[in-house]
């Protein structure tokens, strides 16, 4: 009996795991034909079985696995763990049991980290939640920051879970404008540089400047409408809820004489990246501009 586990290799190796306690199944076998067939072979306490991580192997070594695997007799399990099964490995799969379990988006995987979070003891408010699913991280590594976010002492607020988080998070328009808007013009210029390296398109970043703006707007008239916005009202920012917080929040200490001349900027920064000027200076130009509007302090 072959079970393959495809999908997202964290939720894959977990359900392989699991199922291996189930059929007495203790250590991954070596994915070489020889070391296969001493596994499939019975024992003095029974029939055999096997593990193999197929994640590093090639189509040759396949190719030598392969008769072996067609040969398994039902009553012997053996376990593939392949996340991102190659064509002819899917072919193969087709008329066997595989279990898939793609990677969560969106939604799910907000419910991934909270249910991953009340397995080990964690009660995470919705923004640190919406905080760990917008970083650029695999399932594995989450749960290795959730594991180290258990040694914190409650109440785990977003401030706190910020600063023992090892992973990298987006550089997203939130975070340029915000510390451009608060002053902090290193750090900005920084993270424009960092999009630069990266290879970024500066016309990019400046969507991402002029839609962050755009949202601080509608924040902004939200909060004059209702200084006490309920959740629902979120869903008027057109923005994801961690986003519309986060807007919120920053909308809350800007003037509108602040938010109109931010605006007024943005108007200049577009005319002068698309005029046939430098765009990178222009976003530096905006960047630098933006922290002057508020007051802020120019330290990084």
């Amino acid at each position: 009996m072959v079970i393959a586990f495809t999908g997202d290799p964290f939720l894959a190796r977990e359900a392989l795991l699991q199922e291996a306690r189930l059929r007495g199944l203790a250590r991954f076998t070596e994915p070489t034909p020889e070391a296969l067939a001493q596994a499939l072979a019975p024992g003095l306490f029974g029939g055999g079985g096997a593990m193999l991580d197929l994640r590093e192997v090639g189509e040759g070594e396949w190719k030598a696995l392969k008769p072996l695997l067609e040969g398994v007799p039902e009553g012997i399990p053996v376990l593939l763990l392949d996340p991102k099964p190659s064509p002819s490995r899917a072919a193969f799969y087709r008329n066997r049991e595989r279990r898939d379990f793609p990677t969560p988006k969106g939604k799910d995987l907000l419910r991934h980290i909270e249910n991953r979070a009340k397995r080990l003891g964690l009660k995470l408010p919705a923004g640190v939640v919406q905080y760990l699913a917008s970083l650029q991280a695999d399932l594995e590594a989450l749960e290795r920051e959730l594991e180290k976010l258990t040694l914190l002492s409650p109440p785990l607020t977003l401030e706190k879970v910020e600063k023992v988080v090892a992973l990298r998070p987006p550089v997203t328009g939130f975070d340029l404008v915000r510390a451009a808007l608060e002053g902090h013009s290193k750090e900005a210029l920084r993270r424009l540089r960092a999009l630069k390296e990266e290879g970024e398109e500066p016309l990019r970043v400046l969507g991402a400047f002029s839609w962050q703006i755009a949202l601080l707007a509608r924040a902004w008239m939200l909060l004059r409408e209702n200084p006490r916005p309920k959740e629902e009202d979120l869903a008027r920012l057109e923005a994801h809820p961690f986003a519309a917080r986060r807007a919120l929040e920053m909308a809350k200490g800007l003037s509108r004489e602040a938010l109109k001349g931010a605006l007024d900027l943005l108007v200049e920064a577009e005319a002068r990246a698309k005029g046939g000027k430098d765009p990178w200076l222009a976003l530096e130009v905006l960047a630098l501009s933006l922290g002057r509007l508020t007051g802020g302090s120019e330290a990084g």
